[in-house]
């Protein structure tokens, strides 16, 4: 879905291309102050616009396919993955429910592992640059403590920042270190909670679609639960996310099974 959000030709546009307008504005608002993620709203802006052009969804795409090398990086990245990403995106597909919500953007590339995704949707994701130093390499996802091969690793600044963390870490903490730290970790299960219950409403979906339901649905879900939540604890290199309890894994799937339900509601 392509689209674009300007105010001086907005009573010019059909209903559809204010919907495609409303989805591109919403998923910038939520990821406002994040990385940059592909979009191909600045291009539409410059080019796509304007007394004579064409500004429906199909006459948007055509303009920006007709760019070539005046498209931006940015807008590449976002048609590449819109064309290879087609089968996530579509209901029921793991992005399928963000898609409709205009976070298609997050979701394939902030929310979902690669793994979860299509051979041609993973080849399409952009490709990270590693960083070098502590806070872009090492602390990317957090705060930890590293490896020796990692500390040798450091430049000296960067190492005069990890031995003040170190320090505070180990030594006496105070009540305001106290309270930053359960914040992390509040923040941090929060997070993983919403990524678990909102993969296992998927698998939800598709075990609904096999005609399972009743005690047989809540049971295949809540494996699957435990298996995300087991992965999101492993994957965790900060080690500020701890074990699940039973009931917190029970709220996530009976929340799932809910969610698919209603989504299959919506669908009827």
């Amino acid at each position: 879905l392509l689209c674009a959000r300007p105010r001086r030709v907005i009573t010019l546009m059909t209903s559809t291309t204010r919907l495609a307008i409303a989805a591109l504005t919403l998923a910038g608002a939520r990821i406002a102050g994040a990385i940059q993620l592909p979009s191909c709203e600045s291009d539409t802006e410059a080019h796509c616009l304007g007394d004579g052009s064409d500004m429906s969804p199909e006459g948007i795409q055509a303009c920006l396919a007709k760019l070539g090398s005046d498209r931006s990086e940015l807008c590449s990245a976002y048609l590449a993955l819109i064309e290879g990403c087609k089968a996530d995106t579509a209901p029921g597909g793991v992005c399928g429910d963000a898609h409709a919500n205009g976070e298609t953007m997050p979701c394939l590339i902030q929310r979902v592992k690669p793994e979860q995704l299509s051979a041609s949707c993973s080849a399409a994701l952009p490709r990270k640059v590693m960083g070098t130093g502590l806070m872009d390499k090492y602390w990317a996802d957090g705060k930890r403590e590293l490896e020796d091969d990692e500390v040798a690793a450091l430049n000296e600044d960067d190492r005069d920042t990890y031995d003040r963390y170190i320090k505070r870490k180990h030594g006496k903490k105070s009540s305001k270190d106290k309270d930053r730290d359960y914040a992390v970790k509040k923040q941090k299960r929060a997070k993983s909670t919403a990524f678990i219950t909102e993969m296992a409403t998927q698998a939800a979906i598709k075990y609904m679609e096999k005609e399972e339901d009743g005690e047989k649905l809540r049971a295949r879900v809540l494996d699957v639960v435990q298996e995300l939540a087991d992965q999101e604890i492993k994957a965790d290199k900060t080690k500020t996310l701890t074990s699940f309890t039973r009931g917190e894994l029970s709220t996530m799937a009976n929340k799932a099974v809910q969610d698919a339900r209603k989504a299959g509601k919506q669908e009827l």
